[in-house]
C-alpha cells in the first residue's frame, strides 16, 4: 500500500507552484476570513470554525461532526488510490473559474457576517485552483470524495424548526404504534408522553427532547449513507435513490427506539425506560445503518463489463488462441 500512495504522490505533477497557491488561498482565509467579531474573537475562518464546533458540542449539536470529514475523506483516497493514480493530470485553464467564483461567494459572506457563505467560497475556490494544476480528469474523479468536505459547514443552527417537527413525528409514530399494537393507552401532549399509574402499570412520564429527534442520527446517517453508495454503486438512480431514502431511515430508527423505550418504561419503570434512552442511543444508528445495508443489497447492480470479462479471463473462460 506504501508503495502505492508513493505512486499517487508521484503521478501529482506542479507540487511546489500548487502548494504555493494553496497557502496562499489558506492564509487569505485564515487573515481575513471572518467579520462576526463581536460574537466570535477571531478574524480566521478556522478559528471561527473551531469556536462553532466547540460550542455546538456543549449545546448537544453535531457540527463537530465536520471534525472527521478530513479524516474520511483521507481514508477514501487510500482506498481509491489506484484509480486516482491513473487519472491523467495536466493543467486546465477553466478551472480557475471557480476561484473568483469563489471570492465572490467570500466576499458576500463577509459583507453579511455569513462565515458559513465564506466557507463554501474557500472549498469552491480550491477546488478550482486543484482542477487548475491537475486538470478536468483529476476534477471529476475527485468530485466525491471532495464533496463531502460540504459536511463540515456547520448548520446545526439552521436545523431547530427541522428538529421540532422532527420530534412530534417521532412522537406522533411511536405513540401511535405503543397504542394501537401493543394497547399502552399512552397520553401525549406535543413532544411529552406519559402514561398514567394505575393497578398494573407504575406509569411514567417522557419528553422526547431535541436530542432525541433523529437528527443527530439522520445527519450520521446521510453522511455514511452517502459514502458508501459512491462507493459501491456506479449509476447515478442507485446512489441518489439510496440517499434519499436514508433519513427516513433515521426517523424509522429512531421511532423504534422511542417504542422500545416506552414499552420498558410499563414493564419495569421510569428509571429502567431512561437507561434504555440514555446507554442505547447507538442502537439508533445501527438500525438505520441496518436499513441502508438491506436496501442496498436489493439494489445491488449487475458487475460491470470490464469485471466481467477480467473474471472469465483469470478462469480460463476468455477466448484461447489454438
Amino acid at each position: 500500500m506504501l508503495q502505492e500512495l508513493r505512486s499517487l504522490w508521484d503521478s501529482l505533477p506542479h507540487k511546489a507552484p500548487l502548494g504555493l497557491v494553496v497557502a496562499a488561498w489558506v492564509a487569505l482565509f485564515h487573515f481575513l476570513g471572518n467579520s462576526t467579531l463581536g460574537y466570535i474573537p477571531s478574524e480566521s475562518l478556522f478559528g471561527w470554525l473551531q469556536a462553532v464546533y466547540e460550542g455546538g458540542a456543549k449545546q448537544g449539536r453535531d457540527d463537530e461532526l465536520g471534525v472527521m470529514i478530513p479524516w474520511l475523506v483521507g481514508a477514501i483516497v487510500v482506498m481509491r488510490r489506484a484509480e486516482l493514480t491513473a487519472i491523467p493530470k495536466q493543467p486546465w485553464a477553466p478551472a480557475l473559474a471557480l476561484v473568483p467564483l469563489g471570492l465572490a461567494l467570500h466576499l458576500s459572506g463577509y459583507m453579511v457576517q455569513q462565515t458559513r457563505l465564506g466557507m463554501v467560497g474557500f472549498l469552491v475556490g480550491l477546488y478550482g485552483i486543484l482542477g487548475m494544476y491537475w486538470g478536468r480528469a483529476w476534477m471529476r474523479g475527485f468530485a466525491f470524495p471532495y464533496l463531502l468536505f460540504l459536511f463540515c459547514i456547520p448548520v446545526s443552527v439552521f436545523l431547530d424548526t427541522l428538529t421540532h417537527g422532527l420530534r412530534l413525528l417521532s412522537t406522533l409514530m411511536s405513540t401511535t404504534f405503543c397504542d394501537w399494537v401493543l394497547n399502552m393507552k399512552l397520553e401525549r401532549a406535543g413532544t411529552i408522553v406519559f402514561q398514567k399509574a394505575s393497578a398494573a402499570t407504575q406509569g411514567f412520564r417522557f419528553d422526547v427532547a431535541p436530542a432525541c429527534s433523529g437528527i443527530r442520527s439522520a445527519t450520521v446517517v446521510l453522511l455514511l449513507t452517502v459514502t458508501f453508495a459512491f462507493l459501491n454503486f456506479r449509476s447515478a438512480w442507485r446512489r441518489l435513490f439510496l440517499i434519499l431514502l436514508s433519513p427516513a431511515f433515521a426517523v424509522l430508527a429512531n421511532v423504534i427506539r422511542l417504542i422500545v423505550v416506552f414499552a420498558v418504561a410499563e414493564a419495569a419503570g421510569q428509571a429502567a425506560g431512561e437507561a434504555i434512552e440514555t446507554k442505547f442511543g447507538f442502537a439508533t444508528f445501527l438500525i438505520a445503518l441496518g436499513c441502508v445495508f438491506l436496501v442496498a443489497r436489493w439494489l445491488k447492480e449487475p458487475p460491470s463489463p470490464v469485471a466481467t470479462t477480467a473474471a472469465a479471463t483469470a478462469t480460463g473462460g476468455g477466448t484461447q488462441t489454438p
